[in-house]
């Protein structure tokens, strides 16, 4: 309890809510967010959580303005700093993308130009946000190159991004994330298509700098067990909406959404290693069908005629914990898949 209290005292630096984006496609208009909200607080990693496709990258990327058509931010707010980053000029949210608020892409090899040295492509960061002259941003460059873990910088410096191994290009990328020392990061699946081995060394690397530089982090992931050991707290999404938002521990003890109990069964077990893991029946519904109510009632064993008309309101069910479920109290701690 002390714990989940100083995770609820702590600044909020960032205010997300009712955000929502959609794309336009020939079959129609299709949500990608609806309504998301959700505060990240100073200091704390929130993990953003949920199947591929149910749009954790695009809340990532509407909240850095980076959307581009067909796609299209259609309401909400975004708060930092007492200013709502949807409705700033293009020009002051530049300055704010990169230098205090910074984003970790998941893919290294798309992310970095393949025709530029990583030398030039750190400096460009230092150049650019923080006018200083090319000798001294090549030198803060090696110097963040060098928090990062890669010790051969002056090498590092002058390859080109496909003589370095995905684990360094990754750690490239955390590198220019960081060169500002920026308020937020947000890492979106920082460590796919990497190795386990590096994998570890990546999120022991997200750490340690979040606490050297003090920095709140935005995780976005759809592997529980780096949740569970990487966040403070966590918002579980499914096909467009936040479904549940709650310290880690009580997500973990306590699940109070039929998905999330659905997602946490399906987390193999080492003390029962031979035992059938239950599924969640159905399919995700496409983004263009969504139905009126809870997006998730067509897979749930409990859900009524009430879950079907109208979309559950995401609300406070404990300290830290809210939930959006016609039915949660059905839920809560207990097992039904």
């Amino acid at each position: 309890m002390e714990a989940q209290d100083q995770h609820t005292a702590r600044t909020a630096v960032l205010e997300v809510s009712k955000l929502s984006t959609v794309f336009d496609t020939r079959e129609g208009v299709a949500p990608a967010v609806q309504e998301a909200s959700f505060v990240l607080r100073a200091g704390e990693t929130l993990g953003l959580v949920g199947e591929s496709g149910c749009g954790k990258t695009v809340t990532a990327l509407s909240i850095m303005r980076l959307i581009r058509a067909p796609g299209r931010i259609t309401g909400g707010s975004v708060m930092f700093e007492g200013r709502d980053l949807l409705s700033l000029p293009e020009r002051e949210m530049r300055h704010i993308r990169g230098n205090r608020i910074s984003m970790i892409f998941q893919e290294p090899t798309t992310s970095l130009n393949p025709v530029f040295p990583i030398g030039s492509q750190i400096m460009e960061v230092y150049l650019h946000h923080k006018n200083m002259h090319r000798r001294e941003a090549r030198q803060r460059s090696a110097d963040m190159l060098l928090h990062v873990g890669l010790t051969d910088t002056e090498r590092v410096m002058r390859a080109y991004p496909h003589q370095l191994s995905g684990g360094m290009r990754q750690r490239v990328l955390i590198a220019m994330s960081l060169a500002c020392i920026p308020d937020i990061v947000i890492a979106d699946e920082p460590t796919t298509a990497i190795d386990v081995t590096v994998q570890a060394q990546i999120l022991a690397l997200i750490r340690k700098l979040k606490s050297d530089f003090g920095m709140a982090v935005l995780l976005i992931s759809h592997d529980l067990a780096i949740v569970a050991d990487m966040c403070d707290r966590v918002a579980m999404m499914y096909a467009s909406r936040i479904v549940e938002t709650a310290p880690v521990e009580a997500l973990f003890r306590i699940p109070s959404h039929p998905y999330t109990v659905g997602l946490l069964h399906s987390i193999p077990s080492r003390h029962a290693p031979h035992t059938r893991l239950p599924l969640i029946p159905g399919q995700v519904p496409r983004p263009v069908e969504y139905p009126a109510g809870c997006h998730f009632a067509g897979r749930c064993a409990l859900a009524t005629d009430a879950c079907r008309a109208a979309e559950p309101p995401l609300e406070s069910i404990a300290d830290g914990h809210e939930v959006a479920c016609w039915h949660w109290e059905k839920v809560r701690g207990k097992s039904y898949i």
